[in-house]
């Protein structure tokens, strides 16, 4: 009997408490009222859980086809995102495991009387160049002697030929300046933890791509660390004439 009307007094109890926290609900200020700035909240996007899962597996997987690559490229992004690359890889402290690989495309040629030993004797070449008629130069500060810049090898070849029917040797052709095509960032042997901070990167700059790539060769055009921050095309040899 005893146990009986514990239970009962509990019920009761139970009851009365509820309906003292409805009262305090019903009565109570708004929650709404404690919200703070929630006109200026604003949902900016949502990833819908079947696209979510889509991305996830494509991840998933393309770790998977980088898993054990001797070297893993990060290439396919602006050049213009080139500072921020660098610096996010530099986060990383990958050390002499990271790589910089630029594709650089030559865009002017020039012709040219390689250098002297000194201004006299530069001086001296560039007098009897005049004699055969080559009055078109310019001595640059090492004292080689620009003859001439051109829009395409083509064009500097046909100059070259020019210049040796007047008389005119030693004269040669080179690449003058070089644009940036791209650049790519290679990390040696990346662990399984590399690997996925990479694939989470590569969401950050449009048209990043990953791929597994062979380990350049010692002495090949890539180069330990991070190159010289500006992106900008190679600059011209001082004291060349105008493009042609």
């Amino acid at each position: 009997m005893s146990r009986l009307a514990f239970f009962v007094l509990l019920v009761i109890a139970a009851a009365f408490g509820t309906q003292l926290w409805l009262a305090a609900q019903r009565d109570g200020p708004d929650p709404a009222d404690r919200e703070v700035n929630r006109d200026d909240v604003k949902l900016l996007s949502a990833t819908a859980p079947p696209v979510a899962a889509m991305k996830a597996e494509e991840a998933r997987r393309e770790m998977q086809g980088l898993a054990g690559a001797a070297c893993v490229e990060f290439a396919g992004f602006a050049t213009d995102d080139l500072a921020r690359v660098r610096a996010a890889f530099a986060a990383l402290n990958l050390g002499d495991r990271l790589l910089e690989h630029r594709d650089e495309e030559v865009s002017r040629y020039w012709v040219f009387m390689p250098a002297e030993r000194d201004r006299r004797a530069a001086e001296t070449t560039a007098a009897q160049l005049r004699r055969q008629g080559v009055t078109d130069q310019s001595i640059r500060p090492d004292n080689a002697i620009s003859l001439g810049v051109f829009s395409s090898e083509e064009a500097g070849r046909r100059f070259l030929a020019a210049l040796e029917g007047k008389g005119v040797h030693g004269a040669q052709l080179g690449p003058f300046a070089k644009e940036l095509r791209e650049v790519a960032l290679l990390v040696r042997e990346p662990d399984t933890e590399m690997v996925a901070r990479l694939t989470i990167l590569q969401r950050d700059f449009a048209g990043a791509r990953l791929r597994a790539v062979s380990c350049p060769a010692v002495g090949s055009d890539a180069s330990p660390g991070a190159a010289p921050s500006s992106a900008a095309p190679t600059a011209a040899p001082a004291g060349a004439t105008g493009t042609r």
